[in-house]
């Protein structure tokens, strides 16, 4: 019987269309089958060697205080290598595969598939689901990877799937060496094309939603998470920041390392900063609207210290002059008198 593979790079896709999947009235012949390891990040020069990705993942995991990569872990990623390949050595010319893709750890991900598959004939389709763009009223919904995708709408990225010729699979697999001949440990995607790049490489991102004052760490890793037209890999974000601590261009306030600590730039930051104008505009930008809503925020709390010195005020005005009222709650003699009035 002719079944439908589809293949993607991360649990939350895979989980998504196994579920679209589920809902289906004739699903015997698909099935979903999902490589968990982001071979967007970490060494890969000579191929992926589960060994190496292993010892990776014990230095960068440790960056994320909330996500230790455990002995569990080690087994689980072994586990699913293991039945990765168990899947892509059943795959026979009968078979029909979906390649699903967006973001650079799918494209990474794709790409050692390919290779993987290089010998088989298949018959193989690849979906890049940035390509599909859906509208809801006035509202423009555009995917960064395939775990983001609503389920309602999973037969409309499905519809934009294109068939992989033989010249661009050879360009994918010539892509995959280039990638494995680099010493880098991170790679991203860029106008279609996946490379490697240093380490580095988001340092200026993070810096520029860094805050002149403390602010929780948490909050510039979301809003470089968020605000990057790639998805990124919070973990990386958040080892990036401690490099960046280490390196002096941000400092921190409270225990080193854990994920609640506050951050803020210093001037060593800015002055790196300042190398790229677009991006310090935008910190600039980041800085009012920081000003803005803490002033806010003061005049909350002023607010509310003001409504408390008129609530004691009340209690004491049949007990004590309005001196002594005065000077026990920092209001003005006059507004005590106002109060005496009322």
């Amino acid at each position: 019987m002719n079944k439908i593979i589809n293949i993607c790079f991360s649990q939350s896709a895979g989980a998504l269309l196994s579920h679209a999947i589920s809902t289906k009235e004739l699903q015997d012949n698909e099935k979903v089958i999902v490589l968990f390891d982001n071979l967007s990040h970490g060494a890969i020069k000579g191929g992926v060697n589960i060994e190496e990705r292993i010892n990776w993942y014990n230095i960068f995991e440790r960056a994320n205080p909330l996500n230790l990569f455990t002995d569990s872990d080690i087994e689980e990623l072994k586990e699913n290598y293991n039945e990765f390949h168990d899947e892509i050595s059943k795959m026979d010319s009968s078979d029909t595969l979906y390649i699903w893709y967006g973001s650079s750890q799918e494209f990474c991900g794709m790409l050692y598939t390919l290779e993987l598959l290089k010998d088989e004939k298949l018959n193989t389709y690849i979906i890049d689901v940035k390509d599909t763009v859906i509208k809801h009223k006035e509202i423009v919904f555009q995917v960064r990877n395939t775990g983001e995708i609503i389920p309602e709408n999973i037969e409309k990225y499905a519809a934009a799937k294109r068939k992989l010729n033989s010249n661009e699979y050879k360009q994918f697999l010539d892509a995959w060496e280039s990638l494995k001949k680099d010493d880098s440990i991170l790679r991203v995607l860029k106008d279609g094309n996946v490379k490697s790049v240093d380490e580095n490489y988001f340092d200026i991102d993070i810096l520029k939603y860094t805050p002149k004052e403390f602010k929780t760490s948490m909050r510039t890793l979301g809003d470089v998470v968020g605000k990057s037209e790639e998805k990124i890999s919070d973990e990386y974000i958040f080892w990036r920041i401690k490099e960046l601590i280490k390196a002096g261009k941000i400092e921190h306030n409270g225990k080193f390392g854990v994920i609640r600590m506050e951050i803020k730039i210093t001037e060593e930051g800015l002055k790196y900063l300042s190398t790229d104008k677009d991006s310090m505009k935008i910190w600039e930008e980041y800085k009012k609207d920081s000003d803005q809503e803490q002033e806010m925020k003061n005049k909350y709390r002023e607010k509310g210290r003001m409504k408390e010195k008129i609530s004691i005020a009340q209690n004491l005005k049949d007990v004590l002059d309005i001196e002594t009222i005065a000077d026990k709650t920092g209001l003005s003699v006059e507004q005590v008198k106002n109060l005496q009035k009322n």
